[in-house]
């Protein structure tokens, strides 16, 4: 038992490594997904017999990896949340979302050169309340969002592109329909679906993010510590519409320079600077816009990592000209259930509205490898958009199962 427990205390790094070496994206993204699910499934369990009932089917997708390089993940998550206060008679949200996600490893499957096909289908629905998480903060008068991702847009294909690496790994690109939030400002803490819910928390809110769209990425390490990424995408990106660049040459780009001990480390340490444009969007009536990003995350004993992420924009299409956020994360020994903090403070772009800060906390209870329960607490100052409140705190409660 005491060598299991010692197995255990690395297993939180050993699974963000094993995720950075699934390609280009962050811990969100499919490969990473792919990777840290399949990892969690190796380590010690609470529950070896509800695992057990999952066996069949792991099984089954890993031959079918083994035979043709395509492997697939199933998830269901569910999230509910309570406010305290609201702008209307409505004060609690809750959401679902089904994914099925793939990484079919078509070209140099025994080299370190792999291509990959990678896609996301997803269908996001209402739950026991008309209003969702992802639409909570406007109901409250905060402005974020409180449950990131967590709507009811329906079925969506929400990425479908190649992946290539090229370099001996070193280097890689991905071009067809992308998140741009899986390429853009990494930390290897920001997981919507296993760590917190609070945009704010998890991305940098300066950066006037689209939705997923077609575009091109590409990134290499200079050297084994610094590397370098690009990024240009449709600016009028949709979760629903599959569209090639509907509104015509409207692009969001955006480049970063950064240093990490090494490739595998990249989730684990990692300091970069970054800087993104967006064009004038002409027909959704957005101004062009542009900032710079800088963000920071080192881990400590395997189980400790700490963040930071400060953001400044000119122009009115994000939602913040100014932000600072940060926080930590802690793996706990045994078990790899998780606990985190964050702070964040924002200054909204548009003119007149006060300054709002964003308190978050959550712990993740890893109740067998294949489901996860997580409680989060959400306390929102000065929500922008409602002044006659200084604090509206926000509970919630998330449960994902994965194949």
């Amino acid at each position: 038992d005491n060598a299991a427990i010692a197995e255990q205390s690395a297993t939180g790094a050993a699974i963000l490594r094993d995720a950075a070496r699934a390609g280009l994206g962050g811990p969100q993204s499919v490969g990473a997904q792919l990777e840290e699910d399949a990892a969690q499934r190796k380590t010690v369990s609470r529950r070896p017999g509800v695992d057990a009932f999952f066996d069949p089917a792991e099984n089954s997708l890993e031959r079918l990896r083994a035979i043709s390089g395509l492997q697939v993940g199933l998830d269901y998550q569910a999230v509910y949340q309570a406010a305290t206060d609201s702008l209307t008679d409505q004060n609690q949200a809750s959401s679902g979302s089904a994914r099925t996600f793939g990484k079919w490893q078509l070209l140099g499957r025994e080299t370190d050169n792999i291509g990959s096909l990678v896609f996301l289908l997803e269908q996001r629905h209402e739950l026991w309340n008309q209003l969702t998480p992802a639409q909570l903060g406007s109901g409250i008068g905060y402005l974020g969002i409180t449950g990131t991702t967590f709507s009811d847009s329906g079925a969506s294909l929400t990425t479908l592109y190649w992946e290539q690496a090229v370099a001996n790994g070193n280097a890689g690109f991905v071009a067809g329909r992308i998140d741009p939030t899986d390429y853009i400002d990494i930390l290897g803490y920001a997981n919507q679906r296993t760590t917190f819910l609070n945009l704010s928390t998890l991305v940098n809110p300066t950066i006037a993010l689209p939705d997923q769209g077609f575009g091109f990425g590409a990134g290499t390490m200079l050297t084994e510590r610094v590397f370098a990424k690009g990024l240009i995408t449709d600016a009028n990106g949709s979760l629903t519409d599959v569209e090639f660049f509907p509104a015509g040459s409207e692009f969001f780009t955006y480049g970063e320079l950064g240093w990490t001990p090494s490739r595998d480390d990249r989730y684990l340490t990692n300091i970069h600077v970054g800087a993104w444009h967006v064009d004038e969007r002409t027909d959704a009536g957005v101004p062009e816009s542009r900032g710079i990003v800088v963000s920071a995350n080192v881990t400590i004993d395997d189980v400790f990592m700490p963040f930071v992420r400060a953001g400044w924009s000119d122009g009115e299409a994000p939602f913040y000209k100014s932000a600072l956020s940060g926080g930590f994360i802690y793996y706990f020994p045994r078990y790899r259930d998780l606990f985190g903090f964050a702070a964040a403070w924002n200054d909204p772009a548009a003119s007149g509205l006060r300054d709002q800060t964003t308190l978050e906390a959550f712990y993740r209870y890893q109740f067998s490898d294949n489901i996860a329960i997580t409680a989060d607490a959400q306390l929102l100052i000065n929500p922008a958009l409602n002044p006659d409140e200084n604090q509206i705190a926000v509970f919630g409660l998330r449960a994902r199962i994965d194949m």
